[in-house]
């Protein structure tokens, strides 16, 4: 794959969210909430403790935080994603801010929660960094992000679509889009100053009675309107024939895995 700087990818990465704010909660948080257990239980008892939620998105994670009482608030660097999360739940702080410069003191959070954010990430090295500092002392940072890829079924039903009917350049992604290796995450947490890199591998399912969330979400998440009206109707045809197979007593349900991160600040 062609090498790509950090300023393609974070521009790549905000045009992408921008498109896929409105829809984001009727797509992609079909699956992408089933981390959210994983991640509460992973930083502890969230009562009156003060929580970040980086690459907050529509808010469903900081209204889960938020539920288990917890004193969170929420950040994406897509004002789009802001929009829709502090309407949608305006009782909860959200704001627009890159995580490689967060706008907080040091030793300001008990715990931050990244759900489905590091592998978008343009760098990683200087975003843990701006983790480590705001975190307290003993502080703990999970993440959760999409396992082996080619454990990702419903992915793999759409990409096999567009590859047999469209030849795609290549898309900007961080570094660590599919990473799964403690060798590789290791080094970057421990050189934050974030030690006691644990990493674990879950199975989750994305269910729907339809089809329209996974061609909604990627149709915006690949900007395929742009294509010609006959690749697109090709690409959906086929995507629904390899989706064929995941249907489970009426609905579809598609296996993934997740990669869930736990560190903890010296």
């Amino acid at each position: 794959m062609r090498k790509i700087d950090s300023e393609e990818i974070t521009r790549y990465e905000m045009e992408t969210w921008a498109r896929c704010a409105d829809e984001y909660l009727d797509t992609f948080a079909g699956l992408t909430s089933k981390t959210i257990p994983l991640l509460l239980d992973s930083i502890g008892d969230c009562q009156g403790r003060r929580i970040l939620d980086l690459g907050s998105g529509p808010g469903n994670v900081a209204k889960a935080l938020a539920g288990s009482g917890a004193d969170v608030v929420g950040v994406d660097f897509c004002s789009g994603m802001v929009e829709v999360a502090q309407e949608k739940y305006p009782n909860i702080p959200f704001q627009e801010a890159n995580g490689e410069d967060l706008p907080f003191e040091n030793n300001t959070f008990d715990a931050v929660v990244c759900n489905y954010t590091v592998h978008h990430l343009a760098q990683p090295d200087l975003v843990f960094r701006e983790i480590s500092r705001i975190l307290k002392p003993g502080g703990r940072f999970a993440f959760a992000v999409w396992g082996r890829p080619e454990e990702q079924s419903s992915l793999g039903a759409f990409f096999g679509a567009v590859a047999e009917h469209h030849k795609m350049e290549d898309l900007p992604h961080g570094p660590l889009f599919g990473v799964t290796e403690q060798r590789v995450f290791e080094p970057l947490l421990s050189h934050a100053g974030l030690v006691d890199c644990q990493l674990s591998m879950h199975d989750v399912t994305w269910e729907m009675d339809s089809l329209d969330p996974l061609l909604q979400g990627l149709w915006d998440w690949g900007n395929l309107s742009a294509l010609p009206l006959d690749i697109q109707e090709k690409i959906r045809g086929t995507t629904r024939e390899n989706s064929q197979s995941f249907i489970a007593g009426g609905s579809f349900v598609f296996p993934h895995t997740a990669l869930l991160g736990v560190a903890v600040k010296e």
